[in-house]
């Protein structure tokens, strides 16, 4: 309450203080003296001027968070700078005077751990041991002559960075300690020189050039970075560097930091440049496969330090010559028009970078056709010819089984280039195979087409069967694999009335009519289904009922 009375009271008081200001109140040192001006950690004591008797005294001694003079007139300030302290004494007699707090000299100078050139300014890294005021000075060289730059208030103790708006990115800095209670300003941090760096694109190279440091103290090294990362590093007495790790067309960003010998630091400004040239790229490397509608995807892999603009396509059948089948196209392309895929195929590929140079082409891929033949047993002979163009060759093969959605339902690994599989999955009636060919000592993998084969309806219905639910032969069903997109099987007593029907090949008749056993005797049985290729299959027989 005695606050919120305070405010209230504050401005109505601010006029009888003008004029005055000096006879309200005021302050004096440990030594009894009257000072406008005082230092950090010292005792402080503030005193009634006004000559009335028997005044009782209240202050606030910071304006900068609000007047609230509920205080005794004893204070210590912790930190330089220039405050308000605002006295009350009885109802609404408020009176304001300005003091100037110094700093008290640190324990040892500043150092400049860091000076980084930016577009028109420099970003400078302190380390300190007091709370001082700082001034950035700058000289054109670091035995020059140094003038102030900036003033930095209050710098807090321990590291802190700065931005200093300068004339000249070109020069040598360091900071000096002022505003303290000793008067003198001959405390000093290490001095650092901006550093400088050229770059110059060359044909697929980059040329960076600098002068050496000219900060006090050797230059230990160099550190260059490439994109904001660390790129080389290179010895204090080093002044170029040819860069050949670039692609035509591409841009980056160097940026060269001196390590001096007290351990400071000076960073260049970012210098970004486009390389040019006119030597043709390297070649690409080119992995081709197929997909699931068997046409032929062609992946071209860019050596890192290229760029990739578009691609010319070439073609060889059979052994023939290579031909161009298509331009301008992208890094992962396809080939729907192949073809008759009874004989090799191979494909090589020249891309142009972002210089409009075209590279050398790709050493020939052919990938691996698969032929798929139904044997007379009912297996499957599968051959093919081994995929080329994996840098150290295959290292293995792998034969998969595909399901109806053309996920993997089974798989083994295999060796040369044929493989029987003799007894084949009775699951589906198509059977679907590819071969997965693995890069030796690397992760390129390339998928053949894929060779299907139809298998014909295996499956046969029981002449008899005997559901006492023995679990022998309780279902009247066909035995076997039937393959059928569509089915429908009716059991008919013997004056043609279908007792039974089903359209699941697993679900059969367990002889049942009505919820009634049915009799004993001879029935007739007919089933129609439709196979995956549309094939319409009809059956009819007769199966007898034993109880």
């Amino acid at each position: 309450m005695r606050k919120r009375f305070v405010l209230l009271l504050f401005g109505l008081s601010i006029f009888l203080s003008s004029g005055v200001q000096a006879q309200c109140f005021l302050a004096f040192n440990e030594q009894n003296q009257p000072v406008t001006t005082f230092c950090v950690n010292e005792t402080i004591t503030f005193k009634d001027n006004s000559g009335r008797p028997n005044v009782t005294e209240f202050y606030d001694f910071d304006d900068r968070d609000g007047v609230v003079p509920d205080q005794p007139p004893r204070h210590v300030f912790h930190t330089p700078g220039t405050y308000t302290v605002t006295q009350l004494t009885g109802v609404g007699n408020l009176c304001r005077r300005t003091f100037v707090v110094k700093a008290a000299a640190p324990p040892s100078a500043p150092v400049l751990q860091k000076v980084t050139l930016q577009a028109s300014s420099i970003q400078i890294q302190l380390q300190t041991t007091g709370v001082n005021d700082l001034v950035v000075e700058r000289a054109a060289t670091a035995s020059g002559t140094f003038t102030a730059v900036k003033t930095l208030n209050s710098v807090a103790s321990g590291q802190s960075q700065h931005t200093v708006e300068v004339p000249s990115l070109e020069g040598c800095y360091r900071v000096r300690v002022t505003n303290l209670c000793s008067g003198k300003e001959d405390i000093v941090s290490n001095t650092v020189c901006g550093q400088g760096l050229t770059v110059t694109a060359g044909d697929r190279r980059n040329d960076l050039t600098w002068g050496l440091n000219q900060s006090s103290g050797a230059v230990t090294g160099y550190q260059l970075l490439r994109g904001g990362q660390l790129y080389q590093t290179l010895p204090g007495t080093q002044t170029s560097f040819t860069d050949e790790q670039v692609a035509c067309g591409r841009q980056y960003t160097y940026q060269l930091v001196a390590i001096l010998q007290n351990g400071s630091q000076s960073a260049s400004l970012p210098v970004q440049v486009e390389t040019r040239g006119t030597t043709p790229p390297s070649a690409p490397l080119l992995v081709v496969g197929f997909d699931l509608q068997n046409r032929v995807v062609l992946e071209t892999i860019v050596p890192d330090q290229e760029t990739f603009k578009e691609q010319a396509i070439y073609r060889s059948q059979n052994g023939g010559n290579f031909s161009l089948i298509s331009e301008k196209q992208p890094k992962n392309a396809l080939d729907a028009m192949v073809g008759n895929l009874s004989a090799p195929v191979c494909y090589q590929v020249a891309y142009t970078d972002s210089c409009n140079l075209v590279s050398p082409r790709s050493v020939a891929a052919c990938p691996a056709i698969l032929k798929a033949t139904l044997q007379a047993d009912g297996g499957v002979q599968l051959t093919w010819n081994s995929y080329e163009g994996f840098p150290s060759g295959v290292g293995t093969q792998t034969l998969q089984l595909l399901d109806d959605q053309g996920n993997v339902y089974w798989s083994t690994q295999v060796t040369g280039q044929n493989y029987l599989d003799a007894k084949p999955q009775t699951k589906f009636q198509r059977l679907t195979y590819r071969l997965l060919s693995q890069a030796q000592n690397a992760s390129y993998t390339s998928f053949s087409n894929t060779a299907v084969i139809d298998q014909s309806f295996q499956f046969h219905f029981p002449t008899a069967f005997t559901p006492n639910q023995d679990g022998l032969n309780d279902l009247f069903r066909p035995v076997g694999a039937p393959f059928a997109s569509k089915f429908t099987l009716q059991v008919l007593n013997r004056w043609g009335q279908i007792i039974f029907e089903s359209k699941d090949p697993q679900a059969g008749w367990d002889g049942m009519h009505n919820g009634k056993p049915a009799p004993p005797e001879t029935y007739l049985y007919r089933m129609e289904a439709v196979d995956v290729n549309g094939k319409r299959i009809t059956q009819k027989g007769t199966v007898t009922l034993i109880r």
